[in-house]
């Protein structure tokens, strides 16, 4: 063999011929060299596994065998050959033809089958090429299926994959950890049989419904062993292969026990901490309620004049803090209270603690539905009862009818309250900075804890602006 040749053999691979017909050994060892294979002659099996065992792992790239050798079985040097790692390419040549020996040779897996006919080690170099090229392909999926397996047998996730038909064919060795099952006992049980009788429905839904919603999740309950339950979250792909009339079905399963246990507990907390929540609100409603029952009871047998009207102010400021635990306590969301009931009975409350007639002043509202944690509620209601007592006081003197309209909306970085009426209005000299009224001293003092400041006008009657920022 020349330099050249023996480059383009060592580019292209070495070859082992086991062939004890020394005429066609040499025809066949020559059409291989040009074609710029390197080839190695064995006359018989034991030649051959000699061959073979002295090569090194790695150094055929295929070995060519023919069928009848003096010293024994072919199949002896096939299994040697296709048991080395890599795996040795077995190429079946023989001058017979018996399809049984055809059909062995398929079984075993042999990577190609060549007849000897006239002029047949010409078809060798094309053989040989096709063997190599499949050969890549076989080790590249060889490995691409190494790999798969590994990180589904190291995934915490439990792998099902299931025929058409929804029998399962493997189960990756998680399930013993999450459900107490031997992989290998289920193999050939319904996929069913894993998921609990209520959930199941759900994972037929997926199966049953278009193709495209087998990648959504779904929280399903899993059988152990043991008889319980463990929750997990549930995807299912389809894989589609052109042997087979129905998909295969691939279920993964993630389980989500320990966190839907702490989800459940979390959720009984709340709910023992919500009952206790509107405990207080109520109780505080009530202390308050007391609270104004003994200021009443204080103001009675007093005269008409600054300190009963002081006590009797007091009271009703009491009442605006109460009525917002009272709504808290009757909403479904302790955080949250709703403004347009709480002043409608903030109004009411006012009207009644002032003795007008039910129809005496209308109350028109134009409020936008803006929800307040407690810490604002109260501040506000306070604000509120101080501006609509202030209205009712002054407004409507001896008996006057009339109208107050409160408008609140959301402006840019504030909220806007606006409380009107169309009583008597303010008087001509009117300055509200020099006022000596506490009600109104309070009020400015609420309206500046809101992130706002009072502005008030006359126009047949009295009007009052406040832009809120903090609310």
């Amino acid at each position: 063999m020349s330099r050249e040749e023996r480059d383009g053999a060592a580019e292209r691979g070495r070859v082992l011929l086991v062939e004890d017909e020394p005429g066609t050994a040499e025809l066949m060892r020559r059409t291989l060299q040009r074609a710029g294979y390197g080839a190695d002659v064995a006359s018989g099996v034991k030649a051959g596994l000699k061959a073979l065992g002295d090569s090194g792992d790695g150094d055929y790239m295929a070995l060519l065998l023919d069928y009848h050798l003096p010293d024994g079985e072919p199949w002896q040097l096939a299994d040697a050959a296709q048991a080395r790692v890599p795996e040795v390419p077995v190429v079946f040549v023989t001058a017979m033809s018996n399809e049984g020996v055809a059909i062995e040779a398929v079984r075993r897996g042999f990577a190609d089958y060549v007849k000897k006919t006239a002029g047949f080690w010409n078809e060798l170099p094309a053989v040989l090429e096709r063997v190599a090229r499949l050969n890549r392909i076989k080790g590249r999926l060889d490995e691409t299926s190494a790999l798969m397996r590994a990180i589904v047998e190291h995934s915490s996730d439990l792998v099902a994959v299931c025929s058409g038909e929804g029998d399962l064919v493997y189960l990756s060795p998680v399930c013993e950890t999450m459900l107490g099952w031997d992989a290998a006992e289920r193999v050939g049980h319904p996929w069913s049989e894993l998921v609990t009788e209520q959930d199941q429905g759900v994972v037929r839904a997926l199966l049953s419904g278009p193709e495209g919603r087998t990648g959504q999740v779904v929280t399903v309950r899993c059988r152990r062993k043991d008889g319980s339950f463990a929750w997990v979250e549930a995807r299912v792909a389809l894989l589609r292969a052109h042997s087979a009339a129905q998909p295969m079905i691939v279920l993964t399963f993630h389980d989500v026990t320990a966190r839907r246990e702490n989800e459940q507990r979390m959720e009984a907390s709340l709910r023992e901490k919500e009952v206790l929540v509107r405990e207080i609100y109520h109780r505080v409603k009530n202390n308050l309620q007391v609270i104004q029952s003994l200021l009443k009871m204080r103001a009675r047998p007093l005269p008409p004049g600054e300190a009963r009207e002081a006590i009797e102010s007091t009271v009703q400021r009491v009442f605006a803090m109460a009525l917002v635990h009272e709504r808290l306590y009757r909403m479904e969301d302790l955080a949250r209270l709703s403004l347009g009931d709480y002043l409608r009975d903030l109004f009411n409350g006012v009207a009644a603690s002032n003795s007008a007639q039910p129809d005496q002043v209308e109350l028109r509202m134009d409020v936008e539905e803006i929800p307040l944690s407690l810490d604002l509620a109260i501040p506000f209601g306070l604000l509120v009862n101080e501006l609509i007592s202030n209205c009712f006081k002054h407004g409507f003197p001896d008996g006057r009818r009339g109208t107050i309209e409160i408008s609140i909306h959301r402006t840019p970085g504030a909220v806007r309250t606006v409380i009107k009426d169309d009583g008597v209005g303010l008087g001509e000299h009117f300055d509200f900075g020099a006022c000596p009224s506490m009600g109104l001293k309070l009020a400015a003092s609420l309206a500046h804890q809101l992130g706002g400041h009072l502005d008030f006008s006359s126009d047949h009657g009295c009007r009052v602006q406040a832009d809120l920022a903090r609310l």
